[in-house]
């Protein structure tokens, strides 16, 4: 048993980021569409994570809800108006073509 709860301890760490792919990131371009998908796209700038300085997709069908995807693309928005720093989270796995969650750092 003393074992398996210092594998448990040991191993926390690294699933404990999971699914986040950019933080500290600034978009620069948010698009309603990419390769003709049912996607938002947007362009990211700096940043860390597998997405840092690249591009991510929002797919409509990964999205909880038609009102929370419309929520995520006027985040985005209001984050390339705005050039606040962004983190971007995939609950499935880190696939930059996956994300659902989208927040806006105030400072």
């Amino acid at each position: 048993m003393r074992h398996l709860i210092c594998a448990a301890l040991f191993l926390a760490p690294f699933f404990s980021g999971a699914g986040e792919l950019v933080r500290n990131a600034v978009i620069t371009e948010v698009a309603s569409s990419s390769g003709n998908k049912d996607v938002f796209y947007v362009k990211l700038s700096g940043g860390t994570g597998p997405c840092a300085n690249g591009s991510v997709e929002f797919p409509a069908n990964q999205s909880q809800s038609e009102q929370s995807y419309n929520q995520a693309f006027s985040i985005a928005l209001a984050a390339a108006m705005s050039g606040k720093k962004i983190r971007i989270h995939n609950y499935s796995n880190n696939e930059c073509g996956g994300a659902n969650f989208i927040g806006i750092f105030t400072n």
